[in-house]
């Protein structure tokens, strides 16, 4: 969704020393959030990601544009599918919920390989383009010709959600909640360039992990 390098550059560049801050936070408090904790670090890399490919469009290196592009999907297609469920997981105390967010993370991590493995042998299914001011990520996909894409993006949507929705962490589900709308909103309305309009609500998002980390960890110093 960044309009620029300098808006990318800009919420990475807040978003990575917090990250920091919540990963030393929950390692010194409960190593349980380490992955929930670390939100707010990747998504700022992969906002710093997305700007090195706004610089790339800029100068027109074609190189450069492939590679920050696949730097950019690792994250979106591969990454969250599977590690939002793991960070439910990893904080749940329920073994019902517990085993349910298992085979999310499972399912998510096989799914966000099937949408981002064939771009890496098969480079040239990747378009990426500008439009209307944002960038537009236009893959081929393995399933294109059985289900459409927005079955494709609610799928993508149940995997991330419902752990964080069913966990019996209150802060959690409504981060989920948070989550949820965000993603509805960017299939709605920005459904043009739905990958990067959503990571970056999401990204903006994950700065509520502040919160839960200080309301869910112990509250030892960090120095």
């Amino acid at each position: 969704m960044c309009f620029s390098a300098t808006a990318c550059f800009t919420a990475g560049a807040i978003l990575v020393p917090t990250g920091v801050y919540t990963v030393v936070k929950a390692y010194r408090g409960d190593k349980r959030y380490l992955a929930l904790a670390a939100f707010p670090l990747l998504f700022g890399l992969q906002q710093i990601i997305e700007g090195w490919l706004w610089l790339a469009f800029e100068q027109q290196v074609d190189s450069s544009i492939e590679i920050a592009a696949l730097g950019f999907l690792l994250f979106a297609y591969f990454l969250w599918p599977f590690f939002v469920p793991l960070s439910a997981l990893l904080v749940e105390k329920n073994d019902g919920r517990r085993t349910l967010f298992k085979l999310f993370s499972f399912i998510g991590f096989l799914f966000g390989a099937s949408l981002y493995v064939p771009l890496l042998i098969n480079p040239d299914w990747l378009s990426v383009t500008m439009a209307k001011g944002s960038i537009l990520y236009q893959p081929v996909l393995i399933y294109d010709g059985i289900v459409s894409r927005t079955v494709v993006r609610v799928f993508y949507a149940i995997i991330i959600a419902v752990p964080l929705l069913f966990s019996t962490v209150t802060s959690l589900r409504f981060f989920g909640i948070l989550i949820f709308v965000s993603v509805a909103i960017s299939a709605v309305f920005f459904a043009y360039a739905f990958v990067s309009i959503w990571c970056f609500f999401a990204a903006i998002l994950s700065a509520y992990i502040v919160y839960i980390i200080h309301k869910e960890t112990s509250t030892k110093p960090l120095i």
